[in-house]
């Protein structure tokens, strides 16, 4: 049998506004649709999997390796390993894909940062992740950075 117990902690309840609502749900749905579709679209995730794995071995094995006949080898060797690499970039993508999608849509429909849980913002790179460790400026800018500021050196 379930009882509770006696204590005098008192559960105290936000009102939530029928908008709120409305917007909770909704965004509910996106997330429940961006999952159908990571479900149905397994193909084209595998596809796309498949392309950022040979661009990305390309690049590491282009920066990190310099020596020509190691880099073949990394090169050959990337295609050994590319089926594990997809099954766990697939597992991964269909447990996070459509929260972290989500976060970031409404990121881009809300006029403020959404906060994402850092386990789940393991780069960083979001807009919709508030950064804590960087402070304001100390002074307020009041001229727009001219040309020569934004051109590379």
């Amino acid at each position: 049998m379930l009882t509770y117990s006696d204590s005098k902690e008192s559960i105290e309840l936000k009102p939530v506004s029928a908008e709120e609502l409305k917007k909770q749900e909704r965004m509910r749905d996106v997330t429940l649709l961006l999952q159908q579709l990571v479900e149905r679209e397994e193909i084209t995730l595998k596809l796309i999997i498949d392309c950022l794995i040979d661009v990305g071995s390309i690049n590491y094995a282009n920066n990190k390796v310099q020596n020509p006949p190691l880099n073949k080898m990394m090169k050959v060797l990337v295609g050994y390993i590319k089926p594990v690499a997809r099954m766990a970039a697939l597992y991964w993508l269909k447990r996070n894909l459509p929260e972290l999608l989500t976060a970031w849509l409404e990121g881009k429909v809300s006029f403020k940062p959404v906060p994402i849980n850092k386990d789940e913002a393991v780069t960083g790179d979001l807009e919709t992740v508030p950064s804590s460790d960087e402070k304001a400026p100390e002074k307020e800018v009041s001229t727009p950075p001219s040309i020569e500021d934004l051109s590379p050196n």
